[in-house]
């Protein structure tokens, strides 16, 4: 199995986060292309979990993982067009309280799946 830094997952989705929160404000600008936000595959877990699909087939934590990173950036998208339609979100809205719990459960899930993955190590 490829090598994977879950610590360093752990950072680097909480900086995408950041980052994809304080590009909000770009957002607006009609051109701005929001699919790349969506797509779950570009990110560095998305990469990591697509190369070694195989062997976390039979870790129930890497296949809720990978339902819960897809939802994430889906809602993403989702959060980005309806700024870029013209629509103000405020972060009690449920679109945004949806996102922040998705995200938690990312964190959870890296969690669990290092330790699932320790165990047989």
């Amino acid at each position: 199995m490829q090598g994977f830094d879950f610590d360093h997952a752990l950072t680097m989705h909480r900086a995408w986060k950041m980052k994809f929160q304080l590009a909000l404000g770009s957002v607006s600008n009609r051109g701005y292309d929001t699919q790349p936000i969506g797509d779950a595959a570009q990110c560095s877990l998305g990469q990591w979990l697509a190369a070694n699909a195989g062997e976390l087939a039979g870790y129930v934590s890497a296949q809720e993982l990978l339902k819960v990173h897809e939802e994430f950036h889906r809602r993403s998208k989702s959060i980005a067009d309806d700024i870029r339609n013209g629509k103000i979100l405020q972060m009690s809205d449920q679109p945004i309280v949806d996102y922040l719990a998705l995200s938690g459960k990312i964190e959870a899930l890296l969690e669990r799946l290092d330790g699932d993955l320790r165990k047989v190590a």
